[in-house]
């Protein structure tokens, strides 16, 4: 089987925007007959046939019956839609101390996955083995190899150009600096792989699979440890002149405020994420005396811990554990308040450890956004959480594969 990855492609010709529109009409209307297609394509029924004979001979496209017979009496059609077990692809997603790995097919559905620690040394090289580890790991136990894969993509946590692979920064990576993941990757793999950082993807995972296939304009927001978004609008992922935009949770919303890691003042994330909802519980009853002195550390993977056991605490009915949940629910209101006038959304979904707050938070911040957005876009929005639970990493990386099949975005030089 000939892999769309080994077509040859003049950006913007005529036969590529063709086959595009012919993959994305497979896959909104199939199952449907060739002469539908041209009909709805307005591409002459040889071209046609001949798109879809090449569509199925490269398994993205398949046969699956014939249409019912016309009252004229004429030849039924065969009926053809989008293969979505011909297209597999790895996705990759690197947490501050995970690697989770997945194989996912064209609908979005993974099929084996796998993940493991980072370990202690987060620098380039033992991150980039363990992906490559753990990845070949998968493969073997899934009993696939490298070469059925339509290439890889790689969400990270950080400020990355989706253009040239390379991650600028990672603040929880030590000396990543403008290291070229993709380029490192494709070395090891011989495939095509593609990186994006953590927000970006999972907007991409809402966009082709989840809350967000029926909007043009929706934003995704992250709560957890810090606080970031990516934006899709007018039906377009938006990045940025330098690939950086969704760092969010740096606008300032108190002048005065806490000092935050990137050395302003009252940056959203100081006050909007799950850091701060742990750092106000030192000293609550909520937590054994063990707890108290893990607060004063402050690792990742214990502000995770903290304020799991905080949002459970809420659900048990915990006053003190209410109460943090609500002012954290408040103060991430009053940033969403701020997105939703800047950039009128159909959607904000919500992922991340937040989530984890319930109703509770989801409700507080949809009072916040209503005393405080203005009437016209607040009416417009609606405001959710992701309807992904623990996948969407990997499946909005696997989603930056899936948006190279049916957008215009052309292999890198």
């Amino acid at each position: 089987m000939t892999s769309f990855l080994e077509i040859p492609a003049i950006p913007g010709s005529l036969r590529q925007i063709n086959r595009l529109t012919v993959l994305r009409l497979l896959r909104r209307f199939g199952p449907i007959t060739k002469p539908a297609l041209a009909e709805y394509s307005r591409i002459s029924r040889p071209t046609i046939s001949k798109l879809v004979d090449e569509l199925e001979e490269q398994g993205l496209a398949e046969c699956v019956g014939v249409a019912v017979p016309t009252p004229s009496g004429g030849k039924p059609g065969a009926l053809y839609r989008f293969n979505a077990e011909g297209v597999r692809s790895a996705g990759v997603f690197l947490t501050v101390d995970t690697v989770r790995v997945a194989l996912v097919n064209g609908n979005g559905r993974v099929s084996g996955s796998l993940e493991r620690p980072l370990g202690q040394d987060r620098r380039p090289e033992p991150v980039i083995n363990a992906i490559v580890e753990t990845l070949q790991e998968l493969l073997t136990s899934q009993q696939v190899i490298l070469a059925q894969l339509l290439g890889i993509g790689v969400g990270v946590p950080g400020l990355t150009s989706f253009a040239t692979g390379v991650v600028h920064f990672a603040p929880h990576f030590p000396q990543w600096q403008d290291v070229p993941v993709r380029d490192l990757l494709k070395a090891r793999l011989g495939i095509e792989v593609w990186v994006d950082n953590d927000c970006h993807v999972q907007a991409l995972a809402e966009r082709h699979f989840g809350a967000g296939q029926a909007c043009t304009d929706f934003v995704t927001v992250e709560s957890g440890i810090g606080v970031s978004a990516a934006f899709y609008l007018q039906d377009t992922l938006y990045r940025g002149v330098g690939e950086t935009a969704g760092e969010i949770g740096h606008m300032t919303i108190q002048e005065d405020g806490p000092l935050c890691e990137c050395g302003n003042h009252g940056c959203w994330e100081t006050l909007a994420s799950t850091t701060w909802m742990v750092e106000q519980a030192s000293g609550l009853a909520l937590f054994s005396h063990s707890y108290d002195e893990l607060i004063e550390k402050l690792e990742p993977d214990v502000i995770n811990t903290l304020a799991h056991t905080i949002f459970r605490a809420a659900q048990d009915g915990q006053a003190d554990a209410i109460e943090l949940v609500r002012q954290h629910a408040m103060h991430f209101g009053v940033g969403l308040a701020a997105l939703i006038n800047v950039l009128n959304p159909q959607r904000i979904i919500i992922w991340g450890d937040s989530i984890n707050g319930g109703e509770l938070f989801l409700e507080t911040v949809r009072a916040v956004v209503a005393q405080r957005a203005m009437a016209r876009p607040r009416e417009m929005c609606s405001i959710i959480f992701s309807s992904f639970i623990q996948d969407v990493g990997v499946i909005g990386a696997a989603s930056l594969v899936i948006d190279a099949l049916f957008t215009h975005y052309q292999l890198a030089a």
